[in-house]
C-alpha cells in the first residue's frame, strides 16, 4: 500500500493490482479532525488497511461517497462501522447485477446525490455530476473546485499507462458525453479510481480526447470493428486491450 498526500487532509491510498491485471485500486480519504470521509472502499482487504492506518491517528470513517456500484468500489463497506453512504440514484441497477442479494442490506440507506447536491465535510466542499459513461450509476465528485474524482471514466495503471475504456457498445455514446463533461474541469486535478492523479490542462485534455477517439471509432462504425481499427489514429498506448472483446457482447 502507498499513502499519497494530495493536499492538506486529503489522501490517496493506492493498492497494487491483482495477479494478471494492470489496474490497482485507490481509496481517497478526507480527514476532519477525528472523522474521515472516503470516496469508494475497494475490496474488504483494502478497506481494512485504511481503517487500521486511520485508527493509528485516532480517526474513524464516518461517511462514504461511492463513485459507482461495481464490486471493486463497494465491497469494502461491510468492514466499516455503519458510515453514512452516498451514491447515484441509479445504484440499485448495478447492485442487482453485480452484488449478491445477501449483501444488499449494507446499501439499504443510500443518500442520493444529484447535480444540485452539496456535501460539506470539514474544509471540503463536495459537488457532484451524475454520469452514465462507464456504468449507469457513475458520479463525478468535485472537491473544492480543485480536484475531480472521475470514477472509472478515465483509468490507468499505477505507473501511469492508460487503460482502455471499459464499456459496452450500448453505453459508448454516454461515455463520450461524460468525457465531454469532464472537459469543463480540465483546470482541476483528476483523481482516478485506478491509477495516479492527472493534472495540468494539456495532460487532462489529452487523456480525455485519446479515450474519446477510441469510443468515437466504435460509435461511428456501422459494424463491429477490431481493436486495431478502433485504435487507428490514437496517439496513446492502452493496456487491457482485451476489454475490446466485451464491447459487442
Amino acid at each position: 500500500m502507498k499513502k499519497i498526500k494530495l493536499a492538506k487532509n486529503l489522501y490517496q491510498y493506492q493498492f497494487q493490482p491483482f495477479d494478471n491485471q494492470h489496474f490497482g485500486f485507490n481509496i481517497y480519504v478526507m480527514v476532519d479532525g477525528r472523522k474521515a470521509l472516503l470516496i469508494d472502499t475497494a475490496f474488504e482487504q483494502h478497506a481494512t488497511t485504511v481503517i487500521e492506518d486511520l485508527k493509528k491517528e485516532g480517526v474513524e470513517i464516518k461517511e462514504v461517497v461511492f463513485s459507482h456500484f461495481h464490486p471493486d468500489h463497494i465491497s469494502g463497506l461491510p468492514v466499516l462501522d455503519s458510515p453514512k453512504i452516498y451514491g447515484n440514484a441509479l445504484y440499485q441497477e448495478s447492485l442487482d447485477r453485480y452484488t449478491p442479494l445477501e449483501k444488499h442490506h449494507y446499501f439499504s440507506d443510500v443518500n442520493i446525490l444529484t447535480a444540485e447536491s452539496t456535501v460539506i465535510f470539514g474544509e471540503f466542499q463536495l459537488k457532484f455530476r451524475p454520469i452514465k459513461g462507464h456504468v449507469i450509476c457513475g458520479l463525478f465528485t468535485i472537491i473544492n473546485n480543485q480536484f475531480v474524482h472521475v470514477a472509472d471514466d478515465v483509468m490507468a495503471s499505477n505507473d501511469g499507462v492508460a487503460l482502455l475504456p471499459s464499456v459496452h457498445r450500448s453505453n459508448v455514446n454516454d461515455h463520450i458525453e461524460s468525457l465531454e463533461l469532464l472537459k469543463d474541469y480540465a483546470a482541476c486535478t483528476l483523481l482516478l479510481s485506478h491509477g495516479n492523479a492527472i493534472s495540468g490542462e494539456h495532460a487532462v485534455l489529452q487523456a480525455i480526447e485519446s479515450r474519446q477517439r477510441y469510443l468515437k471509432a466504435i460509435l461511428n462504425s456501422e459494424h463491429p470493428i477490431s481493436i486495431e481499427e478502433a485504435l487507428e489514429g490514437c496517439d496513446c498506448k492502452f493496456l487491457h486491450q482485451e476489454w475490446h472483446d466485451y464491447v459487442y457482447n
